[in-house]
């Protein structure tokens, strides 16, 4: 049994997320692998936080980046209570 958290984040832009940026702080961010494809319009993906976020708060900051360059504005967002964020 994995000890890992997971979230979903579904799609409902007419873009690809190509990046998806977090922080607990809205200062220093790090970034989830979303691989080649990202996350394409209308798709829904499952997304492992690493394993040194355990210990870390539940409300994060999150933004995403799509395949034209524009970014969401950053916006705080409870994991624990909603393990599902749609964008879009």
């Amino acid at each position: 049994m994995s000890d890992q958290f997971t979230f979903t984040v579904t799609n409902k832009t007419e873009l690809t997320i190509t990046e998806l940026w977090v922080s607990v702080d809205d200062e220093e961010w790090a970034s989830f692998n979303l691989g080649d494809s990202g996350i394409p319009s209308g798709e829904t993906a499952t997304i492992a936080w690493a394993e040194y976020t355990n210990g870390s708060p539940c409300e994060w900051y999150i933004s995403a980046v799509f395949e034209d360059g524009s970014e969401t504005e950053s916006a705080l967002f409870n994991f624990c209570k909603e393990p599902a964020l749609t964008i879009g």
